[in-house]
């Protein structure tokens, strides 16, 4: 049985994908470049969204700029996930979130999307420090638990989160509701692969 739950945030807990997704095409459009193109929002590919960035700076840092100022309307917890997580901390869990999201912006999402659930610890980025998988993010929340390692799941939707499970010698799980790709899918490090949010508690 596992004590502590440590989350990655965009795509494991949270669907950031639509408002990223919308703020690019602002970016795209205050430069005078074509938009991505798409039907619905629900129906983009993310590998397909993301291979067609492109890779002009003044763009993205303008696209940057307009997604952390927007107001992130379709930025919310997957379905089921906030059920999920109070039901492991009535069952004696205790959680946690590491990602590579500035650290200042992921607890103020964190606050804004989840007022009812405690995070332990709520990791980011801060400039000029390492960014997953190296071990020291993830070290930050480590490094004042004290469950052994084997007690302690990492749970995210990519390669980079495999990874960073790897590099500090924790178990992961990987899920396939948000933004994750087949490599992930078909790694033989992580203990599980999940379709379902509710699969959360069989872990």
């Amino acid at each position: 049985m596992k004590n502590l739950y440590i989350f990655d945030f965009d795509g494991t807990l949270v669907n950031t994908f639509y408002d990223s997704v919308l703020s690019y095409n602002k970016a795209l459009k205050k430069h005078n470049l074509p938009q991505y193109e798409y039907d619905k929002l629900e129906d983009i590919d993310y590998t397909d969204f993301v291979n067609s960035m492109t890779h002009d700076e003044k763009v993205l840092n303008t696209y940057k700029e307009i997604y952390e100022t927007s107001k992130k309307e379709n930025t919310l917890p997957y379905p089921g996930v906030v059920k999920v997580l109070l039901k492991l901390i009535d069952n004696g869990k205790e959680l946690a979130i590491c990602s590579n999201r500035i650290e200042n912006q992921l607890i103020s999402l964190t606050e804004k999307l989840f007022p009812e659930i405690e995070f332990k610890y709520i990791i980011g980025y801060i400039p000029n420090e390492g960014f997953k998988p190296n071990p020291s993010v993830m070290n930050r929340i480590l490094d004042n638990v004290n469950y052994p390692k084997e007690d302690i799941v990492y749970i995210g939707d990519k390669k980079t989160d495999i990874i960073t499970a790897q590099n500090v010698e924790v178990d992961a799980v990987i899920v396939t509701w948000g933004q994750g790709e087949k490599e992930a899918y078909n790694d033989e490090y992580p203990i599980k692969v999940l379709n379902k949010v509710e699969e959360l508690l069989e872990i």
